[in-house]
């Protein structure tokens, strides 16, 4: 199936703006947790730093209001029937919850997911109980009568060490964290697996659905769309994550001999 791919480098509340009202079947969000520190979070028995990404640092007010702004957006170019999936950890998605609830009424929360990481990394300072998970709100838009898509018959072919293939899929997922296999073409520090993109677009899109991610980082979710026949549109702020993604691409069109997908990369003009 012929498919296309645009990645388009900006401020993801800019770009937003240029899509069309209700153009999206699906929108997968992994929105900057607010987690990072000026000076870094830093390991008890090494010197080594972490969390120090200035793209995840808000004040309490900001982080509010750009929480609310593009979700504003999101679910604006979402289609009656569309289906809008959030990531986050205890540090943002309960925040992101309340606000759909609170302020888009029309829209309906339908599963919570909890992604459990059966090789999460240790507690850098020894002072909490380890985080193994990361929660995903799965969110429809059900305007004009129409229901959110959900392909209960491939949900129940998701198979992993708590859900038997075969059976009525769980809202617990256990997917190891992202393979090095996977990051070959660079480093993100919040890239997710393949594995549960795949999840997310075959149990709520159809082959020709359009994605959306706002904050497609090193392009995993456009990877997937375009492996399994749907169409994508990917923003992203970093130039030096776009390039990245430049790479993927180049070695999918290789690999898979694929020439029925245009994919199209351009830098947002304001």
């Amino acid at each position: 199936m012929k498919t296309t791919h645009k990645i388009i480098q900006g401020d993801s509340l800019k770009v937003l703006k240029e899509i069309p009202d209700c153009s999206v079947d699906l929108v997968f969000a992994d929105p900057p947790y607010n987690m990072s520190k000026k000076k870094g979070l830093g390991w008890k028995y090494s010197k080594h730093i972490t969390m120090q990404e200035e793209w995840d640092m808000f004040s309490k007010d900001e982080y509010f209001k750009f929480n609310k702004e593009w979700l504003k957006e999101c679910f604006r170019v979402l289609k009656s029937g569309g289906s809008l999936w959030v990531s986050g950890s205890f540090h943002n998605i309960y925040q992101t919850g309340f606000i759909i609830q609170e302020f888009f009424p029309d829209i309906k929360i339908n599963n919570s997911i909890v992604w459990f990481k059966p090789n999460a990394q240790p507690n850098i300072s020894c002072r909490f109980f380890t985080e193994s998970t990361e929660h995903l709100i799965w969110a429809s838009k059900n305007g004009d009568g129409k229901k959110w898509k959900f392909n209960y018959k491939l949900s129940k072919q998701i198979e992993d060490s708590l859900n038997p293939k075969g059976k009525q899929t769980r809202n617990v997922w256990s997917i190891p964290l992202t393979p090095k296999k996977e990051k070959w073409a660079g480093a993100h520090p919040t890239q997710k697996p393949e594995e549960l993109l795949r999840r997310i677009i075959l149990s709520c899109t159809n082959e020709g659905d359009t994605i959306l991610d706002p904050f497609v980082g090193s392009g995993t979710t456009s990877i997937v769309a375009k492996n399994h026949g749907r169409n994508s549109i990917g923003i992203e702020v970093n130039k030096k994550y776009v390039n990245i993604i430049k790479k993927r691409f180049k070695k999918e069109q290789r690999t898979m001999k694929d020439i029925e997908s245009k994919v199209s990369f351009r830098k947002f003009k304001s």
